[in-house]
């Protein structure tokens, strides 16, 4: 019967390997939090700062506004059609106007 040869790696390539492995080991373990030097970066690091919060109120407040401007009103007799109240420029174009503009808002808010 013929025998298999088997391929052995270089001991400098094997040992290369190893090292690339355990730096992966390390890197994960730190990533838990294990030590207080992990914890205290990652908890100094935040997404949003004062600035983008500031923004976000702006963006919901701009929304608010909208809402209420198409809201509008009431009849003052509810058995009457009146189509210069309902489909007026307030609710039909400003307000949609204010809301797109808060959601703009919003939109630079998360990306700033």
């Amino acid at each position: 019967m013929a025998k298999k040869k088997k391929i052995v790696p270089s001991k400098a390539k094997d040992s290369q390997s190893d090292r690339s492995s355990i730096k992966k080991v390390v890197a994960t373990q730190s990533k838990r939090g294990t030590s207080k030097e992990a914890v205290t970066a990652t908890s100094e690091t935040l997404v949003f700062n004062k600035e983008n919060y500031k923004w976000v109120a702006i963006g919901i407040a701009l929304i608010t506004l909208g809402m209420l401007l198409m809201m509008g009103g009431f009849n003052e007799n509810p058995t009457t059609w009146d189509e210069g109240e309902i489909y007026s420029f307030r609710r039909t174009l400003l307000a949609p106007i204010v809301i797109l503009a808060g959601l703009g808002v919003e939109i630079y808010a998360i990306f700033k």
